[in-house]
């Protein structure tokens, strides 16, 4: 059995996708009860927990081979959660723990960089073999279709930044790589990044190639406050000064990596950007046809 946590969320459900779909007996951990939803896409079980629990944490680990552990993104416990699930899958022997991580962690203006760094030291030293991943800024934080029918690609950071991706799918084959060829990666730590920098004129440019319609680059305001409520939450507080701080950094300096791990990996290269619009264009929905 193999334990994804978060495994709601976008990532977790692209790798329980993946992991299913090679054959493993998958058990979908996370705190949100549309986790329920992944028995319909070939979770062997769910559960929904939280991973600040101790007891859900050993309830979600019993019986566990090998676990992936991915962290809810900009929480204020991220860090907290990871050193429990750590420590539960010592507890209960886990054979390989592999981590979702990020690209350049050592980042310390990132708050969830920061996090996610705070979970890789408590991995490297919990005497498991782990792989530790840390793929870079998603493809498909870029929603094809909803810039196509806007006709506009909005980011609420400079458009002149340059930004590195990866295909959310090529990190997901990862995955399943090193938990199928597990020895092979044990004590491993895995930067995923595709090939090419792109600004957002540049990613307005293929989506308008590809598709044949035109989409322009316009920047943002950042997401609306979430202080501005007459009582914010901690969790809203945390969130809205990660993303602020986010967006100043890809503003300013934009994010780099290098793809050779991602290619070497995956034993071809990896996808670039048009080949991800190309697929989401591929899986659009048909227009509908006009009745009488």
């Amino acid at each position: 059995m193999i334990l994804v946590t978060a495994a709601n969320g976008r990532t977790g459900r692209s790798v329980v996708r993946a992991l299913v779909a090679a054959g493993h007996r998958v058990r979908a951990l996370d705190v949100a009860p549309g986790v329920e939803q992944l028995l319909d896409t070939g979770a062997a079980e769910v559960i929904v927990g939280d991973m600040l629990e101790p007891g859900d944490l050993r309830r979600a680990l019993d019986g566990v081979r090998s676990v992936i552990h991915i962290g809810p993104p900009m929480h204020p416990r991220e860090a907290e959660m990871g050193h429990g699930v750590v420590s539960a899958a010592r507890r209960a022997r886990v054979e390989h723990f592999v981590q979702f991580s990020v690209t350049h962690p050592q980042l310390e203006p990132l708050l969830n960089h920061q996090a996610k760094l705070a979970v890789e030291r408590v991995v490297l030293t919990s005497r498991m073999p782990f792989t530790i991943l840390q793929p870079m800024h998603y493809m498909q934080n870029v929603d094809v279709m909803r810039t196509l029918h806007d006709g506009v690609l909005r980011q609420p950071y400079s458009l002149d930044a340059h930004l590195a991706h990866v295909d959310l799918e090529d990190v997901a084959e990862v995955a399943v790589l090193v938990v199928d060829e597990a020895r092979a990666h044990h004590y491993a730590t895995y930067e995923l990044c595709g090939e090419a920098f792109h600004d957002a004129h540049e990613l307005a440019r293929m989506i308008s190639a590809a598709a044949g319609s035109s989409v322009t680059a316009e920047q943002s305001a950042p997401p609306a406050s979430t202080t501005g409520e007459t009582h914010p939450t901690e969790a809203d507080d945390y969130r809205e000064q990660a993303m602020s701080r986010l967006f100043e950094h890809y503003g300013r300096y934009g994010i780099t990596g290098n793809s050779n791990v991602l290619g070497w990996l995956l034993g071809r290269p990896p996808t670039s950007f048009e080949g991800y619009v190309r697929r989401s264009l591929a899986g659009a929905p048909a227009e509908p046809v006009a009745r009488p």
